[in-house]
């Protein structure tokens, strides 16, 4: 059952991660303007439900320190490897 709530978890700050990168008006996934407003609600809502999943499993200072790492790796990792398929794709058509 703790492994189901970590998995969740798990899923639930990657997506809510992914849907505030979205939100931000520095992405660079999309050029097509996004629904803010929606993505940002959505994504903290997602969060928040991670955080409850987590503290299910672990102390208060814990879970959040679990789901901060989380959210760092997740708004670290996508701008890098987004930077790097385009400059990839723009090498190889020039």
């Amino acid at each position: 059952m703790i492994s189901l709530f970590l998995t969740a978890a798990a899923l639930l700050i990657v997506l809510g991660a992914g849907l505030l990168y979205l939100a931000s008006p520095n992405q660079r996934l999309y050029a097509a303007a996004l629904p803010l407003r929606l993505l940002a609600l959505t994504g903290m809502l997602l969060l928040l439900v991670a955080l409850l999943l987590l503290l299910q499993f672990s102390g208060s200072a814990t879970s959040v320190f679990i789901l901060l790492t989380g959210v760092m790796l997740m708004w670290t990792v996508p701008p890098m490897v987004i930077g790097y398929l385009r400059h990839k794709r723009g090498g190889k058509t020039s």
